[in-house]
């Protein structure tokens, strides 16, 4: 079977594109629910690609997440049940992994939105995937590698080092999501 990547950045696709092994394709979706509705879902297996922000204490920045059901407040919350298999192969891989609940919001959630997501359940956030997969009846797999976290927000110096260091994860994860979600 044939994965598609969904990243919903261009940086965060060309990290992908990077590190394809087999047969896969990455499709930009772009950023936020409207560009994500608008993505033709595909038949076969995918996986949501690109960075998020962990909601709760615990997880760093670099570490990846894999969500095990995503939601957002307009979506039904969606079931991820390749999420253990996904995560015990990166893991095996050598990644730093975290499985839980994925809220995607519309906005960057920072400061007390972090802890309502935190507090509803959510692991972590980003701002695509509900949408992306409301549609689509295939298998799937959503992958979030960390960028900020409740006392490390994006707003500081640090924050490019932390996003170069994503993209980094992403390229030398997408091998191992092939064999697991493709």
């Amino acid at each position: 079977m044939s994965l598609t990547l969904w990243c919903p950045l261009a940086m965060e696709a060309r990290a992908a594109r990077r590190g394809i092994r087999g047969e896969a394709k990455v499709v930009c979706t772009g950023m936020g629910p409207d560009r994500s509705r608008r993505v033709e879902p595909e038949n076969g297996a995918v996986a949501v690609v690109g960075m998020g922000g962990a909601v709760v204490d615990g997880i760093e920045p670099g570490d990846v997440v894999v969500a095990t059901e995503v939601s957002a407040d307009d979506v039904v919350s969606i079931g991820l049940p390749q999420a253990e298999a996904v995560a015990k192969g990166l893991s095996d891989a050598g990644f730093t992994v975290h499985t839980g609940p994925v809220a995607s919001v519309s906005k960057l959630a920072v400061g007390p939105r972090r802890q309502e997501l935190a507090y509803k359940g959510a692991v972590a956030v980003d701002m695509e995937s509900a949408w992306l997969l409301e549609n689509h009846r295939g298998p799937a797999a959503v992958v979030r590698v960390v960028t900020d976290t409740p006392t490390r927000e994006l707003r500081t110096a640090a924050a490019p080092a932390r996003i170069y260091r994503a993209l980094r994860t992403i390229r030398r994860l997408t091998p191992v999501l092939t064999r697991e979600v493709g």
